[in-house]
């Protein structure tokens, strides 16, 4: 802040600049990282809430979902905890193929079917 105005305790808040007020507010706010967080440091392990976020499901369809047991998870006391890798790997895991694909796949099974002949 401006060093040669002294406030007190019992200045106005309307009595400082714009620049005061900005110097205050950046003061009082921890330092922001420059760069994006960095894969490293983000955890391996969260919770439900967590888990919501990155699947885009509500935190009350992740219960459902562990209590139907149809997501991967843990249980550390009465806590449930999922670990990043897994929960990646089972949303990627019900791939839909293209109409290209199942057409080739079709394809290989007839050309088999008349080798076998």
């Amino acid at each position: 802040m401006n060093s040669k105005l002294n406030y007190q305790e019992c200045t106005p808040i309307a009595a400082l600049s714009v620049g005061d007020f900005r110097e205050l507010m950046l003061s009082m706010l921890p330092a922001m990282p420059n760069e994006p967080l960095k894969k490293e440091s983000y955890t391996e392990t969260f919770g439900k809430q967590e888990c919501s976020q990155m699947t885009g499901y509500t935190v009350n369809t992740i219960s459902k979902m562990v209590s139907a047991r149809t997501i991967p998870f843990y249980k550390r006391n009465a806590k449930v905890i999922f670990v990043r890798d897994e929960i990646r790997a089972w949303l990627l895991s019900k791939r839909v193929g293209t109409v290209e694909e199942f057409i080739a796949g079709k394809e290989n099974e007839f050309i088999n079917r008349k080798r076998m002949n």
